[in-house]
């Protein structure tokens, strides 16, 4: 995530982190990779079928965070039908990759998230702010992909900015049994 990091250099001098898998750490996104992706496409469990019902959210997606043309994280996104999500993203499992968010529908089609995380200090043992994930995404008009975007702020524990926000686009595939 070289924007990200870039960004909070300044802030965390040689390194930080920020758990629900956003590496602050130079050189940490090895899952950093050149689009385009293959995805996982398949008839949605709960999308939109033949008798009009509107597209849903609910389900299990593979989404992937994208900047500059590169995704920068990828996880599996868990959406429930009373608003919360679970998101386990490709970071290891000892810097915090699952985390929780909640999500509210904007329009037919369209929902934003809203997923909060820790960010620590270079020892990985102090909590010293939080990184909230802002999402706006569209459902496709079958329920079997989503594009949208993301923003990241960086706070304090007081909520005052540790850096720049980092920016981006979303892109997800339904994932189902078949």
């Amino acid at each position: 995530m070289s924007g990200l990091v870039i960004g909070l250099c300044f802030a965390f001098a040689s390194r930080a982190d920020a758990q629900c898998g956003i590496s602050l750490k130079p050189n940490q996104s090895a899952f950093a990779r050149a689009l385009p992706m293959p995805a996982e496409r398949a008839a949605p469990q709960e999308a939109a079928t033949e008798n009009r019902e509107e597209a849903t959210i609910v389900g299990l997606w593979d989404v992937k965070f994208i900047s500059d043309n590169q995704v920068v994280d990828e996880g599996f996104d868990q959406y429930h039908s009373d608003g919360t999500e679970i998101l386990n993203d490709t970071p290891p499992p000892a810097t915090g990759n699952v985390c929780l968010g909640v999500y509210e529908k904007t329009g037919p089609r369209g929902l934003k998230l809203k997923h909060p995380s820790w960010i620590y200090d270079p020892t990985n043992t102090i909590v010293i702010g939080r990184a909230i994930i802002l999402e706006n995404i569209t459902l496709d008009r079958g329920g079997h992909s989503f594009r949208g975007t993301f923003t990241i702020q960086f706070r304090d524990l007081a909520g005052n900015p540790l850096g720049p926000d980092f920016s981006g686009q979303l892109r997800g595939d339904r994932i189902t049994p078949d």
